[in-house]
Formats: structure tokens, sequence, C-alpha cells
């Protein structure tokens, strides 16, 4: 099974699960994980997704279809993730009657000495663990209406907070008036490449720049730990936050895609 994700990776240029996914595999999330001749695939049952792939030796021969299939009349409501939106993952979605619902953007930029931390009133510090529930609450506001990121728990929260990657410096926090308004979740993969893991603003606060604020002192603190470039993962569908990216320099390096009946 890791052969046939690892392989499909290397030639393809995208990975065929997420971050998810992969916990998973490791069965610190809830889901199911399939194998059949040739194909993979991992259904994370709390979000409602199925991620898939076909060894590339042996693509186009229906091993795709048959496993996929298998899979949706056991869960018939879950989604498939196809990243990258490579021309085989599309036309197996087709193949199973599934259409385009979602689509997430990456995009990316270098990280240059000019990002430097934000000139502001705002009380900006770092994760300490008394946090972690404000930050499961604020998280939870600010992403309500997020079929994923809004689900997010307490218990969740502390999986990934032991995490190899997980650095409470990288985590920082906005202040307004003592009380945690706002946070910008930073990840660094190592050869350089960071990454605006999450921000997250409660809408109680909304309307003051903070998410510019908290995007700003997160490049900075990537910046300042080495990092040359910086990416992200945001819906297609948020055209206001799109634009505050657009408006930092970010461009779009390439599109996921998620498919899922739609009657």
């Amino acid at each position: 099974m890791h052969d046939v994700f690892q392989t499909s990776e290397t030639i393809d240029g995208v990975a065929p699960i997420n971050e998810s996914g992969t916990l998973v595999l490791e069965g610190s999330r809830p889901g199911q994980v399939y194998e059949q001749e040739h194909a993979a695939a991992v259904a994370d049952l709390r979000d409602g997704t199925v991620m898939l792939a076909v060894h590339p030796d042996h693509r186009r021969r229906g091993h795709g279809t048959a496993l996929l299939t298998d899979i949706l009349a056991e869960h018939p409501d879950l989604t498939l993730w196809a990243f990258g939106t490579l021309p085989g993952s599309t036309e197996l979605a087709a193949k199973v009657g599934l259409t385009p619902i979602r689509t997430l953007l990456k995009m990316s930029r270098p990280l240059t000495d000019d990002d430097a931390p934000p000139a502001t009133d705002v009380e900006l510090g770092h994760f300490h663990p008394d946090d972690a529930s404000r930050i499961v609450e604020v998280n939870a506001a600010a992403f309500a209406h997020h079929p994923e990121q809004g689900k997010l728990t307490l218990e969740e929260f502390d999986d990934l907070t032991r995490q190899p990657w997980f650095s409470a410096e990288g985590l920082l926090v906005a202040r307004v008036d003592g009380e945690i308004a706002g946070f910008h979740w930073t990840k660094r993969h190592g050869g350089g490449m960071g990454e605006v893991y999450v921000i997250a603003v409660h809408p109680d606060f909304g309307g003051r720049g903070l998410g510019r604020i908290l995007l700003e002192a997160g490049l900075a603190h990537l910046r300042a730990v080495g990092d040359d470039v910086v990416k992200l993962y945001v819906e297609a569908s948020e055209e206001r936050v799109v634009k505050m990216y657009d408006a930092a320099g970010f461009t779009v390096a390439a599109r996921d895609t998620s498919f899922g009946r739609t009657s």
C-alpha cells in the first residue's frame, strides 16, 4: 500500500493523500484503509472524504474504478479528493458518477528579507498550552461554514501539537484586551519550505485587519527561522481571503478538486 502511494507521488509530482489521510494510515484518526490489486485508498470518515491511488505501472486497467466503486457502495456519501486535479483522477470520478463540488487552491511565493513583523498595536505572541481550548474555540467560530477545518476538536488539536513538525513558536496568537482573537499556525516542511497552515480570526473581532496582521507576522516568522518559500491552501470560493493572499504576493501553483454526488 505504501508503495502505491509513494510511487504515485514520485511519478505524479503530487501526493495522493493529504495530512488527514496520513493520520488515518497511522491509526490516529477515524477512517478505513482499502487495498486491492495495484490500488489503495484511505477513507477519512470524520470528514467524509476518500483518497485513492493506482500504481503508475498498472493504470487504465480498471483497478481504480473497481476499488472506488466498492468503497462508494459501502459509503455512498463520501467525496473524492483529486490532488493536483490530474486527468486520470477526473476521468475516474466521472466513471463513477461524481462531479466537481469544491476547488482548493495551492498558492505560494518566495520569502524575502522584506517579510518583517508588522507595525501594529495588536498584541502578538506565541502559543502556550493554556491557550489550547481558546484556539479550538476560535477555529470553530472562524470555520463554522467549512466542511473540514471547523470540526477540529481539542483532542485532535492536542494530537497535532504532538506531531514532530509542531513548534509553539510557530503558532502565533493575536490578543485583544487579553483575549485570543485570532491565530496564525505556521508549519515547516524542511528544505526551506514553510506553510501558512491555518489563519483564523474569531468573527467577533472581524473587520480589524487581524487576518492581514497575522499573515504578515507568520511570514516574518518563517523567514526568520530560515525558510525561503511559503505555500498555503485556500478554498477557491473564499474570494475575500484569496484577494488577501493575492495582495500579499501569492500566486496559484496548483488546484485540488473534490468530487461528489450532487443529487
